[in-house]
Order: structure tokens, then C-alpha cells, then sequence
């Protein structure tokens, strides 16, 4: 079995917790074993600054110039990798993350397993 979409078919969403907007891949396709979704952002805007509680997160990046920046318990920068299209970088769960965009683009990001609401927003 298979199911398929193609990216221009899908609504773009505003997105209540981040800067960008939401092309809801998982939900047009409902997979079971993973959540995957295209982010949309303009230069300047960013995601929240989080972690997953269970999931892995693989962002590839399809357009654009992105910083992905990682910070420790103290909420500290530890490090900053500059992502343009076709890089992909794979996060695990408990690392903290913000991504920012530098140049307008899109990020597919696929989480795995597929939880609800996984993100938990460090201020």
C-alpha cells in the first residue's frame, strides 16, 4: 500500500507556536511510524527553541540558508551549523535546537515515532 502527495497541493497553515508556516504532510498522508511536515519560513524567522520527548526529528533542508543552533541545560549556544538545500541533519530527542531562517525557504522535518504534541518550548 502507498499513498502519495505533492507539496504544491497542500495548504499552507499558520503555525500558533513558531515563526513560518506549515505544509501538514502527516496529515494529508496519516503514517503511522513518523511525522512529517514541510516548514516555511521567511529570513528572520525562526522555530521555538524545544526538544522532543520521544522523537527523533531528521530536518532536510529543500530551499534557502538556515542556523541550527544547539544549547545546553543552562541554555548556553554549544554550537551553530549553517544549512542550505540539501543538507539534512538528524537531532536527537533531549538536544535543545532553534532553527533560524537566513535565507526564505523550506524545511521537510520528519519526527519519529509519531507522537502528538512531543515538543516541549524552552524559554
Amino acid at each position: 500500500m502507498y499513498d502519495s502527495v505533492n507539496l504544491a497541493d497542500l495548504e499552507l497553515h499558520e503555525n500558533t507556536i513558531a515563526d513560518g508556516r506549515v505544509r501538514a504532510v502527516g496529515y494529508e498522508l496519516r503514517p503511522a511510524k513518523m511525522r512529517p511536515s514541510v516548514w516555511v519560513f521567511e529570513s528572520g524567522e525562526q522555530s521555538t527553541k524545544h526538544y522532543q520527548e520521544t522523537q527523533e526529528e531528521l530536518y532536510h533542508v529543500l530551499s534557502g540558508a538556515f542556523e541550527m543552533s544547539f544549547y545546553d541545560d543552562e541554555g548556553a549556544e554549544t554550537e551553530t551549523l549553517m544549512l542550505e538545500s540539501g543538507d539534512v541533519v538528524l537531532v536527537s530527542p533531549d538536544e535543545v535546537r532553534q532553527l533560524t531562517c537566513v535565507e526564505d525557504g523550506e524545511v521537510f522535518i520528519v519526527g519519529a515515532p509519531n507522537a502528538k504534541d512531543d515538543g516541549v518550548v524552552v524559554d
